[in-house]
């Protein structure tokens, strides 16, 4: 098993070019079991020029510039609500290079930075056609979630008009539950629509996942010409899947979602146990087939989306893997043939916890 390299105090090298995601048919199977290259791991208390490096919770790759860009979520507690660029050095042997190249302050639609406890930064994805980012908070001051639009550089330009159903109302009977709104992004290949995921289900749609059913998150998309939101899908969670060995918190949810092709998405499902550890799946879901539910009073009867196993990671998989709380997923550049994907978690800024990046490869489809 590749062991953690230190971290590389230069810019990673250019790799190879960019690369889009393997097709499949809409009734195709999952995914090649993925290959295990290595990881690095970045220790909890890191600072660069003051500010203390962690929360990543949003990862994507900028081709162009052979650049990931990373979200922290912190809250504007340590510092200014940020995000990274990153350059990280891949090969078949695992992670050798990591380079934490800029910083820059994410504001808000004045033009400032984020007033402490005013966002919660969760995902990002790199709009490469437009040059500009979209990141997703799950909460301002008063909960209310929302998803920006912004320059490459962190500077907001619009935010986009969220249905009602994901807005807290007074009563508490509507909307995000806290804690559990937009956790992963995705871009459609055309560049055309933003798909957006809550965690777990919307308060009017049912419960938090617990140990004997799993959550109905929410789908929902955005049409990037007009900024328009569009139809909404069920998507069902796991149930979590073991019993905490101790006292302590045990959940499930989707953590992150990325693009496959047209058809598909992959989303990760999260969960920690106490006493346990973390269990992360992997699912292809298919787009077609499901039952939109947007402007409906209530998501009884609907047909969720269809999702397929693809892989999991149990503490000690894959050759004795110290897998953490997996937060972010995005495609890379291809190595020797296949195509890279990298995960990172989130060290909740948590002595007990590590900013962990993980290289897999995956063989291309025919």
């Amino acid at each position: 098993m590749p062991t953690a390299p230190l971290i590389s105090a230069t810019a990673a090298l250019a790799l190879v070019l960019a690369f889009g995601p393997p097709a499949l048919a809409a009734d195709a199977a999952p995914l090649p079991a993925p290959t295990y290259r290595g990881e690095i791991v970045i220790p909890t208390g890191l600072k660069i020029a003051r500010t203390e490096f962690g929360g990543i919770s949003g990862l994507d790759y900028d081709p162009d510039n052979q650049t990931y860009y990373a979200i922290s979520d912190d809250r504007s507690e340590k510092a200014p609500a940020r995000i990274y660029e990153l350059k990280l050095k891949l090969s078949d042997k695992g992670i050798p290079g990591f380079d934490i190249a800029k910083t820059d302050t994410l504001t808000d639609l004045d033009g400032k930075p984020f007033k402490s406890g005013g966002v919660d930064p969760e995902a990002i994805r790199v709009d490469e056609k437009r040059q500009q980012i979209y990141w997703s908070s799950e909460g301002d001051a008063s909960g209310r979630p929302q998803i920006f639009v912004a320059s490459m550089d962190g500077q907001a330009k619009k935010t986009f008009d969220l249905p009602d159903a994901f807005i807290p109302n007074a009563s508490g009977t509507r909307g995000i539950h806290p804690n559990l709104a937009f956790e992963g992004l995705a871009i459609s290949p055309d560049g055309r629509t933003l798909y957006a995921m809550t965690e777990n289900a919307l308060v009017q749609d049912g419960d938090k996942a617990t140990f004997d059913a799993g959550s109905k998150s929410r789908l929902l998309t955005i049409d990037l010409d007009t900024g328009k939101p569009g139809a909404e899908y069920v998507y069902e969670t796991d149930k979590i899947p073991f019993r905490p060995k101790q006292i302590g918190g045990a959940d499930n949810g989707v953590s992150e979602m990325l693009t496959l092709d047209e058809n598909h998405l992959i989303t990760v499902e999260r969960s920690y146990l106490a006493g346990v550890g973390n269990h992360i799946a992997f699912y292809v879901v298919t787009l077609g087939g499901a039952d939109d539910v947007s402007g409906l009073a209530s998501i009884a009867g609907a047909k969720p989306l269809q999702k397929t196993l693809w892989f999991k990671i149990d503490e000690g998989d894959f050759g004795g893997l110290d897998i953490d709380n997996i937060e972010c997923l995005t495609w890379g550049p291809d190595i020797g043939g296949e195509r890279s994907i990298v995960i990172a978690s989130d060290n909740n800024f948590s002595r007990h916890q590590m900013s962990q990046f993980v290289l897999f490869t995956v063989p291309k489809g025919e």
